[in-house]
């Protein structure tokens, strides 16, 4: 794709992503009825999001919706050695475009990192750098304006999603340090540049780690969730329990796994346990 064609898309998702019908200031609020698919970080597993696609079937189930996170970084590198998961993100956000209202995104740290230029080093190498350098070898000239439109996409995600029965789904939590001074209301309220930087309550709230039955019980009176649902920290198996209620999701390898869920009803985190899928199975 050329450079104005990937600026209508992204402009396009951004657009989706603010026009939500689900949306609440940084919360999707999903309805008492249909289904959720929730997947865990892709890191531009293609493989995946075929198999995360054809497991939705939108087509078939109107009612139907899909969490997606973390979509770029990963994968093969390109010829100058650049981070070539934008074309995933792209794809995504077609489909998006296809079943406006029921494909949702949410902000994961390695989104914040490419904007604010934070460091993320994996494989021996900068991830954001390779990512920033796929602009230059793609696009020559016309970089920096795919790069804003891309930005602006970022910033055009909310931040967490809840259902009736309080199923809590954000790519992560605070940590536990951060709990005094983070803001529980970010979710009600438009996000400031403040809130992005390093230190900010969304900043705190995608990259946290170590979560504790605690703060998990401390978040609740804010947010009346029961049970939390996340990304982030990689799972070898595809999934891992965190204290009784907060169960991490990984889609991003060959072992990595979904969770659907029925909107209408109520789960012990042993039955969504059980519901998991592993999207090796999906053909």
């Amino acid at each position: 794709m050329d450079a104005p064609a990937v600026i209508d898309l992204l402009q396009v998702g951004g657009k989706l992503n603010h026009a939500d019908p689900l949306r609440h200031a940084q919360l999707l609020h999903f309805p008492a009825e249909g289904e959720l698919l929730v997947t865990g970080d892709l890191h531009n597993h293609r493989r995946n999001f075929e198999r995360i696609a054809a497991f939705a079937d939108l087509e078939h189930f109107p009612r139907r919706h899909v969490i997606l996170q973390e979509i770029i970084h990963g994968g093969k590198l390109g010829a100058a050695g650049e981070d070539a998961s934008l074309a995933l993100l792209l794809e995504a956000i077609r489909w998006a475009r296809t079943y406006p209202g029921r494909v949702h995104f949410l902000l994961a740290n390695h989104d914040l990192a490419q904007i604010s230029g934070t460091s993320t080093l994996k494989e021996d190498g900068d991830q954001v750098e390779r990512f920033a350098r796929a602009f230059t070898v793609q696009f020559g000239p016309a970089a920096g304006v795919v790069s804003a439109a891309f930005e602006a996409f970022v910033r055009s995600m909310p931040l967490a999603g809840i259902s009736v029965t309080g199923l809590f789904m954000s790519h992560s939590l605070p940590a536990p340090g951060d709990l005094p001074a983070f803001d529980t209301g970010l979710l009600q309220r438009e996000l400031n540049e403040r809130d992005l930087q390093r230190g900010g309550a969304a900043y705190r709230m995608v990259w946290g780690r170590g979560q504790t039955a605690e703060l998990l019980a401390a978040l609740s009176r804010h947010w009346f969730a029961e049970l939390y649902i996340c990304g982030h920290q990689p799972q070898e198996r595809g999934y891992s329990l965190v204290c009784s209620n907060l169960l991490i999701l990984d889609s991003s390898h060959n072992h990595g796994v979904i969770l659907p869920l029925a909107l209408d009803r109520q789960y012990r985190m042993s039955e969504l346990l059980e519901r998991l899928v592993p999207l090796a199975a999906i053909a």
